[in-house]
């Protein structure tokens, strides 16, 4: 048995505690980005509520990025110096309270404000887990942990999608955002529980070393994620919203399509977690998921009325490709940087990923907005899909 693998086996201690060890890190990924899915799902009743323009409810998920993208990197240091599961304790409560601000705010700048607090769960998201990954879990076992709780995101579009719209339409769009509320404190819980505490992973792992340069994979994953942050912030912030005003989808069945994306990429997460990690190649992985995102793009570019087909066939195809690509994107980080350097390598790549989120969603909403047209908005999209894949594909000449 290896130093690593005796580093995992003393902080957790056999199959089961890995097993809800990695739950837990799931649930601290849905709880850092399920505001996101709410701003599309909730579209409709926060245009009417706040009497606000597309473009300025594109603000709601630009601040969330903002603020997610600019404190990544600060939290990835941070995670390396205090430790993964404090960190993450502390991500649960500020979500907690920004997601009932959100819920209970008066006027639309409080409403704004909550979405960017809720932003500084989002920055620890990438670093803690990954970090708390490469403390208690050896290389070469990683792969299924890693898809496990990256797929946390997508568990909590398809919660989001499912449950979100039936308990707007019941009880008023305020209390049912109030409920994932609940479902934060849960994740503390949860973290409090099956989490090791960081001194134990930091008395099994030994002291750390200095932080090393990062390795050149680390920036090109940074300018991949950048361009596919551009693109799944459309898809992200537009298509609930799309589906409905342009192919007549009712909101009830906008949330069905965004969890079935999120159910897709659930499974995705999970099984590409495992194939890139053994097979390699992982750049090849990228390059596919981006040319993937491309057609997708297409098809919601032609879906209409008469053929919504389209859209169910895109979001199965998202699925697969740009809301896949963290996982992929994370196990590269981890195979490339020391154990040490894993919060911090996250938290550039998780900064430009945000980046990317933050700016698409405004500009594509002034687009809708001045040409009262989707059109450019997906084809927008589509071109950052395309410039990601040409990154990947100029990563794999260089390596």
């Amino acid at each position: 048995m290896t130093a690593d693998q005796q580093a995992a086996e003393e902080t957790l201690g056999g199959r089961g505690n890995r097993a809800r060890f990695a739950t837990a890190l799931s649930g601290i990924m849905a709880v850092a980005t399920f505001s996101q899915f709410s701003f599309g799902i909730l579209a409709g009743y926060l245009l009417e509520e706040f009497a606000i323009t597309r473009s300025q409810l594109g603000l709601l998920t630009t601040a969330f990025f903002i603020v997610g993208g600019l404190g990544s990197p600060p939290a990835g240091r941070l995670v390396d110096r205090w430790g993964g599961r404090r960190v993450a304790l502390a991500a649960m409560a500020i979500a907690t309270v920004a997601v009932w601000a959100m819920a209970g705010a008066p006027n639309f700048a409080l409403m704004l404000a909550g979405a960017a607090l809720a932003g500084l769960a989002l920055a620890s998201g990438n670093p803690t887990t990954n970090s708390l990954v490469a403390a208690h879990i050896s290389p070469g076992e990683r792969g299924v942990t890693m898809g496990v709780k990256q797929a946390g995101v997508q568990v909590a579009g398809f919660g989001v999608g499912l449950v979100l719209p039936w308990a707007a339409q019941q009880v008023g769009w305020r209390w049912a955002m109030s409920t994932l509320g609940l479902v934060s404190i849960l994740v503390l819980i949860a973290c409090i529980l099956f989490i090791p505490p960081d001194e134990r992973a930091k008395e099994a792992a030994g002291a750390a070393p200095e932080p090393a340069p990062l390795e050149a994979a680390v920036w090109w994953m940074t300018a991949y994620a950048l361009l596919m942050g551009a693109g799944v912030a459309g898809i992200s912030a537009y298509l609930p919203l799309y589906s409905q005003e342009e192919v007549g989808i009712s909101v009830g069945g906008a949330g069905l399509l965004v969890s079935a994306m999120g159910a897709v990429g659930i499974a995705s997460r999970i099984t590409l977690g495992w194939v890139t990690e053994h097979f390699g190649h992982i750049e090849v992985f990228l390059f596919l998921m981006a040319v993937g995102s491309v057609l997708a793009s297409a098809m919601v570019l032609f879906a209409t009325p008469s053929a919504p087909w389209l859209l169910w066939a895109a979001a199965i195809t998202f699925g697969v490709s740009a809301i896949t690509w963290n996982t992929v994107g994370m196990i590269a980080v981890l195979a490339e940087v020391e154990p040490q350097d894993a919060g911090r390598a996250s938290g550039y790549v998780q900064s430009a990923f945000y980046g990317g989120f933050a700016a698409s969603p405004v500009v594509l909403g002034y687009s809708i907005d001045a040409t009262d047209d989707y059109r450019i908005a997906w084809l927008s999209v589509a071109l950052a899909f395309g410039l990601a894949a040409v990154v990947a594909g100029l990563w794999r000449r260089m390596r």
